[in-house]
């Protein structure tokens, strides 16, 4: 919802609680991309992992058909790499590994569906 920047601060200032609220909600927004994009020190496995279900928890839509399965549309595995600054060739093994060794994934053209949640972020969070 656009909003001036005059207004915005007006608003801010009489109502404090607000910008607590707005500064709280960014902390966490930050949090959390930094759990996916500043990973550098996690296996490939890892960080296509953490990026799926990242992808799956905030822009997946439930798959009708499966109760359970999440699909996510529109993403290559060379928006997967960019976007994590790694190989594509890298994210291309990351992908195969899980789904063919893990089972939690599918994946077609520009389409991921999550088949096992709870397994991807075992995968994904795994120290």
């Amino acid at each position: 919802m656009p909003c001036p920047v005059g207004r915005l601060n007006l608003l801010l200032t009489q109502h404090p609680e607000i910008q607590l609220s707005l500064l709280r909600s960014l902390e966490d927004r930050i949090r959390g991309d930094e759990l996916i994009y500043s990973t550098a020190t996690r296996t490939p496995l890892q960080r296509v992992g953490g990026l799926l279900l990242h992808l799956a928890d905030t822009a997946g839509t439930p798959t009708p058909a499966t109760p359970g399965h999440t699909t996510i549309l529109g993403p290559s595995q060379r928006d997967l790499a960019d976007a994590l600054m790694m190989g594509v060739s890298t994210v291309e093994n990351a992908i195969g590994r899980l789904r063919r060794t893990h089972g939690v994934i599918t994946s077609k053209y520009r389409q991921f569906v999550v088949t096992d949640r709870f397994g991807l972020r075992d995968i994904a969070m795994s120290a």
